[in-house]
């Protein structure tokens, strides 16, 4: 396997994968809206390993030049809030049943989908039902594609850890939705690195969750956090009914107005965190690829050292 072509190569997961592939000598074709944003990527592999080609997942019409040649395709491509232009199932279900039926029809050997843990068709919230709709979209197209489903991702560039420690810098107060909420957080380098091993192997139909070693409340992850800053904040415990009055209210706001409205809380979120976000026993995970997952009090300080007070 020779050519690997990534939807999203440029976001938080996607350049600890194209950075890990290039280790592994694999050329690399990345499709991103905005190729001068992305040209960091280069760095990661030698001369002409790594392409940048301007396209979008959602242009149909053009999936076939962005995949051609390719071994292996890679779909990353998500979002947590809806726009004017761009809706859950037209992204997490449309465009991956498109990519993944345009990569069957190419020839392509391997298709890999980077879906969500608690994605299911079932889900309550539009965001992880659309994330459910469009794994059974992508298989329904290529039957032996892999569904990755990772839980919180934190890494140097997330936006979790990184934005209730800048939340902190500035207000005395935080805001947690669902602080008995479990999450099992995994390092996204690990994610890239189970995401390259597939590769490496040329796996076919696997089914993955993938959480770290360790499950943690919000709260605690919260707590973790500010003794990791040394600061000292209030931690709002905000229940779920107020939560979806606060959401709708934002998500009607932002229908109205656009997205000069900022989707700091939308309702799809708050009935994400209705439920835990842990990793099922029965399913496969990192000890099935032999790896061990490093752990979040490792990484965390160098994640948020710039926010420490002092």
């Amino acid at each position: 396997m020779n050519l690997v072509t990534i939807f999203g190569g440029s976001g938080f997961l996607g350049r600890y994968l194209v950075r890990q592939l290039a280790s592994k000598g694999y050329f690399i074709r990345v499709i991103t809206r905005h190729p001068n944003e992305a040209l960091f990527l280069r760095v990661y592999g030698k001369v002409g390993q790594i392409q940048l080609f301007r396209g979008d997942i959602k242009e149909e019409q053009k999936l076939g030049d962005y995949i051609r040649e390719s071994d292996c395709v890679i779909n990353c491509v998500a979002t947590f809030f809806e726009t004017r232009s761009q809706s859950f199932n037209n992204l997490h279900v449309n465009a991956a049943r498109n990519l993944a039926r345009e990569a069957k029809k190419q020839g392509v050997n391997q298709f890999i989908h980077i879906s969500s843990l608690g994605a299911s068709s079932k889900s309550s919230s539009l965001l992880l039902k659309s994330k459910g709709a469009g794994e059974e979209a992508v298989l329904d197209c290529f039957t032996d594609a892999n569904i990755i489903r990772p839980s919180l991702i934190f890494g140097n560039e997330d936006t979790f850890f990184n934005r209730f420690a800048k939340l902190s810098s500035i207000s005395p107060f935080i805001p947690v939705i669902g602080s008995s909420t479990k999450f099992q957080p995994v390092y996204v380098d690990d994610v890239a690195k189970a995401v390259t091993l597939l590769v490496e192997s040329d796996q076919r139909k696997r089914y993955i969750e993938l959480g770290g070693d360790e499950i943690y409340t919000f709260k605690e992850l919260i707590d973790m956090l500010l003794s990791e800053i040394k600061r000292k904040r209030i931690i709002l415990k905000i229940p779920f009914l107020p939560a979806r009055i606060i959401a709708a209210t934002n998500d009607f706001f932002r229908l109205v107005l656009g997205d000069i409205v900022p989707a700091f809380l939308t309702l799809a979120q708050v009935k994400s965190l209705e439920n835990d976000n842990v990793v099922e026993l029965k399913t496969e995970k990192f000890s099935d690829l032999g790896i061990v997952p490093k752990k979040l009090k490792i990484i965390l300080p160098n994640i948020v050292n710039r926010f420490k007070r002092g």
